[in-house]
């Protein structure tokens, strides 16, 4: 029995490990790709020579479609402990590929430095992997998206906040065990526009997010709390 403990015990030391690795790998690449994000926005583009911060963050201001991609990562910053979960106390990585269609819904309102514009985003996720007891995939949209763009400082920098939610299929249980192959999404969310050039924006965002299938399943590990970083691109 000493003998299977401490190979237990191995083994979960050695996942942990795995998916450490992975976090370590997704925090470099995210926080070089906002490095780079940020080099692009500060680039004296021959388009700027002539335009001034304010028309180039202009079409948030007034009501008009955008879209766009962006590539998310992320980890589990609360793990489930019940022992009928399997995942108890093992974390959990993700990385999703993302496109956004999304329409600013109004004129800017309100005072001061909380005036802004109000903007609705439906995002669509073709892909999504998460890494905990092996790798597992999964698809799905967010059509509930809320943004507040804080237009008020005539910047082309534009910061937001906003909340979100939706639906996540698998084509196995997830999280691993007798679950669903189904699960909501919901998350809030804080980020800014960075306008490099007329109608074209980085986006860099994070996100604290929760991941459930509401009792579907048998049991319902989740994701009590989770962490996403992302770096996106968008026309307006």
């Amino acid at each position: 029995m000493n003998r299977s403990f401490s190979i237990a015990r191995r083994e979960r030391r050695f996942n942990q490990m795995q998916t450490l690795r992975v976090q370590t790998s997704l925090m470099s690449v995210f926080t070089a790709a906002i490095a780079i994000g940020l080099f692009v926005a500060t680039l004296p583009f021959s388009a700027l020579a002539q335009t001034t911060d304010e028309v180039l963050s202009d079409p948030l201001r007034r009501p008009g479609w955008n879209y766009g991609g962006a590539i998310t990562g992320g980890f589990a910053v609360v793990q489930v402990t019940g022992s009928n979960f399997l995942t108890a106390n093992r974390n959990i990585s993700n990385l999703a590929l993302s496109f956004r269609l999304a329409r600013v819904l109004s004129h800017e309102r309100g005072p001061s430095l909380l005036r802004g514009s109000f903007e609705w985003d439906c995002n669509i996720i073709p892909v999504e992997i998460f890494w905990v007891l092996g790798t597992h995939y999964a698809g799905g949209f967010e059509p509930v998206a809320f943004r507040w763009n804080l237009t008020g400082n005539r910047h082309r920098v534009v910061p937001f906040a906003g909340v979100a939610g939706g639906l996540l299929f698998s084509p196995e249980n997830f999280p691993p065990g007798n679950t669903y192959q189904m699960n909501f999404t919901a998350a809030i969310e804080a980020g800014t526009h960075l306008f490099v050039r007329r109608r074209r924006s980085i986006e860099v965002s994070g996100r604290v997010f929760h991941l459930s299938n509401a009792y579907l399943g048998a049991f319902n590990p989740g994701i009590p709390v989770g962490l996403q970083f992302t770096l996106g691109y968008s026309w307006y």
